[in-house]
């Protein structure tokens, strides 16, 4: 993937999130540069909360989301590419927790409370990591068949861990993916399958439909190339 089409899809992931009212900020609307600070912290430590803490200090992500977690794209070539979502481990995936940080913002807001109590109330709540941290990478120069699948994902906190794919995944793709798992509230009522089964194929339907968007998106990214017959019998990630 080249670095236009890269960007292009990053700025695709911009207007799903504002039209799904779950963009806080963009930093970077294009290719995430390089932060040695970010980079340092996660070759040295274990503690993801101190790694996602690391990028929200840094505000080293292209976009934030509402509940604070966030999404990373990075661009080092036409065949090596990372993508990431970091979760927020006191919100993302907890419906109340997400309703109690709400009422924070709230209150900040209308002048009830300071910039600085929101932050302590915000920090004190407590740590619970009920979504997984989850990237996507795409290396031809890393690739070794079985060992190193080119595109594999990982999730968690292991980095050994190498689910391999036979997909390429762009921004996009990997952003609907995010969406269509971990914020269900916001992807249920534009998904098809929300209708009664007989609309499923109705085009009024399908134009807005997200699990449309999501299959024309996976379409588009193609297969990868650095995917070997010697995986294909185990279990990996793939589409039709």
């Amino acid at each position: 993937m080249n670095i236009e089409s890269f960007n292009r899809s990053i700025r695709a992931v911009d207007a799903v999130l504002a039209d799904l009212n779950l963009l806080e900020g963009t930093v970077y609307n294009c290719s995430l540069p390089r932060s040695m600070d970010f980079n340092q912290t996660c070759l040295t430590s274990k503690d993801y909360n101190e790694i996602y803490e690391t990028g929200l200090r840094l505000s080293h992500y292209n976009f934030l989301l509402l509940d604070l977690a966030y999404f990373q794209f990075t661009h080092k070539g036409p065949t090596e590419w990372a993508l990431a979502f970091y979760p927020n481990p006191r919100i993302t995936g907890s419906i109340e927790a997400l309703s109690e940080f709400k009422e924070f913002s709230v209150a900040r807001d209308s002048g009830e409370i300071s910039e600085e109590e929101f932050s302590e109330l915000s920090t004190s709540m407590p740590i619970n990591y009920y979504v997984p941290r989850f990237r996507y990478e795409f290396s031809e120069s890393q690739f070794r068949p079985v060992q190193h699948p080119g595109a594999h994902f990982h999730i968690g906190m292991s980095g050994e861990d190498r689910w391999g794919s036979s997909r390429r995944l762009s921004p996009l793709s990997f952003c609907y993916l995010m969406l269509k798992y971990y914020y269900p509230e916001h992807w249920w009522p534009l998904s098809r399958f929300s209708q009664s089964r007989e609309d499923w194929a109705s085009p009024k339907i399908l134009e807005y439909c997200l699990d449309k968007k999501l299959e024309n998106s996976l379409r588009n990214d193609g297969v990868s190339h650095l995917f070997c017959e010697e995986e294909r019998p185990g279990l990996h990630f793939s589409t039709v």
